[in-house]
């Protein structure tokens, strides 16, 4: 039995599949199986996909489009390995990132979702997303704070706790973060590796309104936990925060700024839900891009 399960559900991936499977097949760890599910694909994925001769590959074939949600929840399912690696059909895994999460779970035994840093591919850009188990539970308030197909996933913490990816339209990493943080430690690590592709035909692009509906009420069951239920004000005050929106408030908006901040603290310091010193923090971040 491999070590790693690499999961990548695909679906109408034609233009990138290839590189995508060839990323994940010259790792420098090589101990994994590779399962493809295919969800019902009508552009020649498949085709691009079953001309892998590699021992390694398991394909999966739907007849029709199950979704994503169906596709994760079967794949983990089928996964053999001590860990899920997850893979999307459109991006590219550096060299080394098996071996680099896979030598950081070993060690780490109380870990059991390791994600990293991430480029996107032709924009100088690169992830900063938060390292450690508070840091990332406190952002987890404001925006998804572990990029999806970046993580390794201690399968025993899925199986131990009855955990699976819920119908959160387009949303359903963020959610299952939030679940995963109160049974297990979550960690990114600081390295790049992974290559985001960004392009038209994504999933999170075609259906973003309806993402943000999703995103919007796991944000609302994150306050909610804290004893609060934000006004129509004090939300689009919160989205300022999320998205580090830099604008120039009159000192009224500037202070209504600061009693939201303190109301989610005072909140936090009743629930004991978060870290309070890593949440300070956090908050102390949103605040600094704000400015009048």
């Amino acid at each position: 039995m491999a070590k790693i399960s690499v999961l990548m559900p695909v679906y109408n991936m034609a233009p990138y599949i290839e590189e995508a499977i060839c990323s994940i097949l010259t790792q420098t760890y090589q101990d994994f199986e590779f399962l493809i599910i295919d969800d019902g694909s009508m552009d020649g994925t498949l085709d691009i996909i079953r001309k892998f001769n590699d021992s390694r590959i398991r394909v999966i074939e739907h007849p029709i489009n199950l979704g994503l949600i169906e596709s994760l929840n079967q794949g983990i399912d089928l996964c053999t390995g001590e860990y899920i690696a997850r893979m999307d059909g459109d991006d590219i895994a550096l060299p080394h990132r098996l071996e680099r999460q896979v030598t950081f779970m070993d060690i780490h035994q109380h870990c059991g979702v390791c994600g990293s840093q991430v480029r996107f591919l032709g924009i100088d850009g690169v992830t900063t997303k938060p390292l450690n188990h508070e840091e990332i539970r406190c952002w987890q308030l404001f925006h998804c704070s572990i990029v999806h197909p970046t993580v390794m996933i201690r399968k025993s913490v899925l199986e131990n706790h009855g955990i699976r990816y819920l119908y959160y339209y387009h949303a359903e990493d963020y959610e299952i973060w939030n679940r995963l943080a109160e049974v297990t430690q979550l960690v990114n690590l600081p390295d790049v590796l992974h290559i985001y592709r960004q392009h038209p035909n994504q999933i999170s692009s075609i259906h973003r309104y309806a993402q943000e509906i999703q995103t919007e009420t796991i944000r609302r069951d994150q306050l909610r936990l804290l004893g609060i239920e934000p006004s129509a004000e004090e939300y689009q005050i919160h989205l300022d925060f999320c998205h580090f929106r830099i604008r120039v408030y009159e000192p009224e908006h500037y202070n209504k700024c600061l009693v939201w901040a303190h109301k989610i603290l005072e909140g936090n310091l009743r629930r004991q839900k978060y870290d309070h010193q890593t949440l300070i923090m956090v908050l102390s971040q949103c605040f600094s891009k704000l400015r009048y």
